[in-house]
């Protein structure tokens, strides 16, 4: 990459996380105000418990975005994922509108009991239960997934697997619905499958 497509690159990244960002807590205020929300639970999931240590596993959405942007050095293959990434975030921004969901299944954590414990209750206390349906971590990384094991092979055999942990985080730290996860996969994949699928590294 050139100086200027390097800095090109890192001007898209910023304005990824911004929006991404500032649009998930602007969604999460504004759902909050809302009198009338949905819950998706299936019967089992009242019994699911607490997995604290699978918060870990939860904020590896991170280390997607971080893949993404240190391992692609063409500029144009970055721009699809960027571009990606926005029309997926924008599609949830808006089904988060037109369809409030909220998880009313948190329990109450002890953050004495261990940095598990507290990393959840941090999560709990910025992240209000609200902006469910579909999951946008599970969406993110698997559109991440996909793009990155077409970018270069073998990267499937890391990711899919990531993906899949995350996906399984998200209901064990009692962020999401399965049927959260379930959208979410489906988002992700549509996303890259129909609006994507013809980019070329």
């Amino acid at each position: 990459m050139t100086l200027r497509e390097r800095l090109t690159k890192n001007a898209l990244f910023f304005f990824v996380l911004v929006y991404y960002m500032g649009g998930y807590f602007l969604m999460n205020e504004l759902t909050a105000r809302r009198g009338v929300f949905y819950h998706l639970d299936l019967s089992f999931e009242k019994h699911i418990p607490l997995l604290p240590a699978f918060i870990f596993a939860y904020l590896l959405e991170f280390f997607f975005f971080a893949i993404a942007y240190l391992m692609v050095d063409d500029l144009a293959y970055f721009k699809k994922i960027a571009l990606s990434v926005l029309v997926c975030v924008t599609l949830h921004f808006v089904i988060f509108l037109v369809f409030p969901v909220e998880y009313y299944l948190r329990p109450r954590v002890d953050a004495d009991q261990g940095w598990a414990y507290l990393l959840v209750d941090f999560y709990y206390w910025l992240d209000l239960p609200y902006n469910c349906f579909p999951s946008l971590h599970v969406s993110n990384v698997v559109l991440i997934s996909f793009f990155m094991e077409k970018f270069r092979k073998g990267m499937g055999w890391i990711l899919h697997p990531l993906a899949a942990l995350v996906a399984v985080s998200v209901v064990l730290v009692k962020q999401h619905y399965v049927a959260d996860v379930v959208a979410g996969f489906f988002v992700g994949w549509f996303v890259y499958r129909q609006v994507f699928i013809d980019s070329k590294a």
